[in-house]
């Protein structure tokens, strides 16, 4: 009996080893495999020469049996070269790729592998549809495939992409709709499919999106072609601090949900067709520096809840249809660098309050009703010394007086240039 017993010990050792080694045997030829790899892509001829571990060459990250866990050659390099003829098949253990601007061509690999974050954005030259491999990346977290040459639609598949934080596809030539599939990415905070050639319309899933801070679907014709209207489910995304629609083709008005979205510190809706009035709720979005509504079909008068956005840099709501007069509380946005509310039906008389307005340093009220006394106030250079009001003069419709034209740009001086075209050049008072 103990005869028998100690042969079997015996065999159970025997068996362990041989395991051992051949487990060893493969570990080995993996991590050769991978250095080949890496070696006859020809990324790295250039730190071959200083050391052949290849897990010391620049952009290499390798765990501690030498497995190549990460490349992130972001911007150090331009290979200039086909992204294919880097074998990703001999690299299953990667955890990280990172190949943003270094000049890489052709199509996406199909043999992306299991990595958690994909960067080959800023290319410009890579090629191809979205493959549809990409949606059994189950444990991507971070996407960005933006400026290159992309065409096709977003893949279905991308609902799959359940943990996903990050997901960038703009500067392509995607086209088709956005799938609404893309509201199974509950743990987004950033999507942006921006200056692409989308079509058809928000979907009402992008309600789901709630962890979501950065919004981009902008950009535009000839490039997005997004019709319908603002979804009002864009209210449940309350931790938007960047929402960015402009140049498409919505229409509608501005939903009162938008109230939610106090976080918000930029909204463009631009360049759309959207109608009806400013609605009121806009004033609770009290960390806004940024609002462009410029360039829309919106009508009413401008709300004195603007007045409550004291954090406003910028406020732009130029060539729409807008009637009444200005509201006074204009007054209290004391931070307002840029006003633009030209080529719209603004009547009464410009208030006073916007001498309070010290930053100011661009004003255009042209193009509309105004009516009142002429009013002087002091160009932004003069003010600096004299502690005078603003910087302008206005008649009765709201251009500037000539003469104090020529004292503001002192005779058209080339420092107030900012920029020239067909017509004319325009100078900075």
């Amino acid at each position: 009996m103990e005869c028998m017993l100690s042969s079997i010990v015996v065999v159970v050792v025997v068996v362990t080893y041989a395991a051992a080694s051949t487990h060893s045997s493969t570990d080995h030829s993996q991590v050769v495999a991978a250095a080949d790899a890496l070696r006859n892509s020809g990324w790295w001829k250039w730190e071959e020469g200083a050391t052949p571990n290849h897990c010391n060459w620049r952009g290499i990250t390798c765990n501690e049996a030498k497995h190549v866990i990460g490349i992130n050659l972001s911007h150090s390099v331009s290979v200039y070269d086909q992204f294919s003829i880097l074998n990703l098949s001999s690299l299953p253990g990667l955890d990280f790729l990172i190949l943003s601007g270094i000049g890489i061509s052709g199509t996406i690999s199909d043999q992306i592998g299991t990595v958690t974050h994909l960067d080959l954005s800023k290319n410009y030259e890579l090629t191809g549809s979205i493959p549809h491999q990409i949606g059994t990346l189950t444990k991507l977290t971070y996407l960005d495939l933006s400026f290159n040459q992309l065409f096709g639609g977003i893949l279905d598949q991308i609902g799959s992409l359940t943990i996903p934080t990050y997901l960038n596809l703009a500067g392509n030539k995607l086209s088709g709709s956005i799938p609404h599939q893309i509201g199974s990415l509950t743990k987004l905070t950033y999507l942006d499919l921006s200056f692409n050639q989308l079509i058809g319309s928000i979907p009402n899933q992008i309600g789901t999106l709630t962890n979501l801070t950065h919004l981009d679907l902008s950009f535009n014709q000839p490039f997005n072609q997004l019709t319908g209207s603002i979804p009002h489910q864009i209210g449940t995304l309350t931790n938007l601090t960047h929402l960015n629609f402009p140049c498409n083709e919505l229409s509608g008005s501005i939903p009162h949900q938008i109230r939610s979205l106090t976080k918000l510190t930029y909204l463009n809706v631009s360049y759309n067709q959207l109608t009806r009035c400013i609605p009121h709720e806009i004033g609770t979005l009290r960390e806004l520096n940024s609002l462009d509504l410029s360039i829309n079909s919106l009508t009413g008068s401008i709300p004195s809840s603007l007045g409550c956005l004291t954090k406003l840099t910028s406020l732009n709501i130029r060539r729409n249809q807008i009637n009444g007069s200005i509201p006074p509380e204009i007054g209290y946005m004391k931070d307002l660098v840029h006003l633009n509310l030209d080529y719209n039906l603004i009547n009464g008389e410009i208030p006073s309050q916007l001498k309070i307005l010290k930053r100011l340093e661009w004003l255009d009220l042209s193009n509309n009703r105004l009516s009142g006394k002429k009013r002087k106030v002091q160009p932004k250079s003069m003010a600096t010394k004299k502690n005078g009001d603003l910087f302008s003069i206005w008649n009765f419709d709201g251009k500037l007086a000539f003469e104090d034209i020529i004292l503001a740009t002192e005779d058209f001086d080339i420092r107030y240039c900012i920029g020239s075209g067909g017509y004319g050049s325009v100078y900075r008072a």
